[in-house]
């Protein structure tokens, strides 16, 4: 990791003060002859050489490091990161000046925020949007005990907190909506087992088993063939997710269509599906196997699913909505073997406007469009709220801003969602359901229907 460290060392607008006035009660003593402006003046240079001396004493010892406990998070999440001495400050033992520790964070990790100087300093972020968000500079500020001098080091290093979608829920009737949930047992034709061989013949290559010659496709061919496994019938799904540029797009509405594709993501390998998701020009954003740790228990099979899982989480965290909107007019993007197509975008009047989605569907036969209007008509970008700090002396108390914000929140999000219920009509071959960014997503497939209805 680089870290870039500069010290700046001033005197403050008091040291300046005391210094003009050292100056000018010096010059008044010489020219009048008059002692006490001479001893005012020694007094103030007295304190002004302390001065300095504790401000050096002070800025010895200042090297300070930063670590991201948890450097992904889902949007909403706290962040645990570590402020550290690597060794013992002066400051803290001889009490010649006091000092902070002041991070400059983005906005969304709650912007600039102070900390009182110790040798471990624990604190959270709350992380209020999606993506990789770097921490900034933080700084070390030092002032003598008299107030005279300032003393600012600034120390700037690469760590990053990503904030990840939130994944939610899918109860069995919104998965039997979409056709998530199967019917029957997964995989239409079982996997060869130990010892068989299938029926499916290729060319023979060096080194393969001459046990495993095809001989009635060898004489029907012309060419020596050999016996391939037959793989296993499973079941494949894409999920589009329209990217494209769109003025006047509320970054609440990105944040939840990314949030819910996650969600879809989830649902779908749990139930034993491979998964594309695809952007608006047709580029892959990310690629899922069905589970490994399913139907039976599989250590390994689990660890895997989770890099997979996490993996895919980072990538969507990283989706930006700026595609040109004819970038992938023409493109044929489907997988031909998909059975199932679920598109999510932004409703901004004409849901899905300049996408073929067709073309990214294939042959799948269940065909559901989800699009999300800003819950808020008015509502601005919302500047999350400044984060808790925590002390050393605060222990695993984290206080309550956090848990009070999300409250208000849900409330109002609550409210949007009875005024606003969505709504179910067709777009095409396609089931579109038209709801906004309060909604989640079982309130966009289960109450549709039940308006529909």
């Amino acid at each position: 990791m680089t870290r870039r460290a500069r010290t700046v060392l001033r005197p403050t607008g008091r040291g300046i003060v005391v210094l003009l006035a050292c100056a000018a009660l010096w010059l008044l003593g010489d020219l009048t002859r008059v002692e006490p402006a001479r001893q005012l003046a020694a007094g103030l240079l007295l304190l002004l050489v302390v001065g300095g001396i504790g401000i050096a004493v002070c800025s010895r010892g200042l090297d300070i490091r930063r670590r991201v406990v948890d450097d992904a998070v889902p949007v909403g999440g706290l962040a645990r990161v570590m402020l550290e001495t690597t060794s013992t400050p002066w400051i803290t033992v001889v009490p010649l000046g006091r000092a902070i520790v002041r991070e400059r964070l983005p906005a969304p990790l709650g912007g600039q925020g102070d900390l009182p100087l110790s040798g471990r300093m624990p604190h959270v972020l709350r992380v209020g949007r999606r993506g990789a968000h770097r921490l900034g500079p933080y700084a070390v500020l030092v002032r003598d005990v008299f107030g005279l001098f300032h003393l600012r080091r600034t120390v700037e290093d690469e760590l990053r907190v990503t904030g990840l979608p939130v994944i939610g829920a899918m109860s069995p009737a919104a998965e039997r909506l979409t056709g998530i949930a199967h019917s029957g047992p997964l995989g239409a034709a079982p996997a060869a087992g130990v010892g068989e061989i299938g029926q499916i013949a290729r060319p023979y290559a060096a080194g393969d088993d001459v046990r495993r010659i095809h001989w009635r496709a060898s004489a029907r061919t012309g060419q020596l063939m050999t016996r391939e496994d037959e793989p296993s019938a499973g079941h494949s799904a894409v999920v589009v997710l329209d990217t494209t540029r769109r003025e006047g797009l509320d970054p609440q509405v990105e944040d939840a269509l990314v949030s819910h594709a996650a969600t879809v993501l989830e649902s779908l390998g749990l139930n034993g599906w491979e998964v594309r998701i695809v952007d608006a020009s047709g580029d892959e954003i990310a690629r899922t196997q069905r589970r490994r740790g399913i139907p039976g228990p599989s250590p390994l099979g689990s660890e895997a699913d989770a890099v997979e899982r996490r993996a895919s989480l980072l990538a969507l965290a990283e989706v930006d909505f700026d595609d040109d909107e004819q970038h992938g007019v023409g493109r044929d993007h489907a997988a031909g073997h998909a059975e199932l197509a679920i598109a999510l975008g932004p409703d901004l009047g004409d849901p899905f406007a300049g996408l073929e989605l067709d073309r990214f569907a294939g042959r799948a036969t269940r065909r559901t469009a989800i699009a999300l209007g800003p819950a808020f008509d008015d509502a601005q970008p919302e500047t999350p709220p400044r984060a808790r700090r925590i002390g050393p002396a605060d222990g695993d108390d984290f206080g309550h801003a956090h848990e009070e914000h999300a409250a208000r929140l849900a409330a109002e999000h609550a409210a949007v969602r009875a005024e606003r219920p969505p709504r179910r009509s067709r777009l095409g071959a396609w089931t579109l359901v038209r709801g906004s960014s309060a909604d989640t997503l079982d309130d966009l497939l289960t109450k549709a229907l039940e308006e529909e209805r």
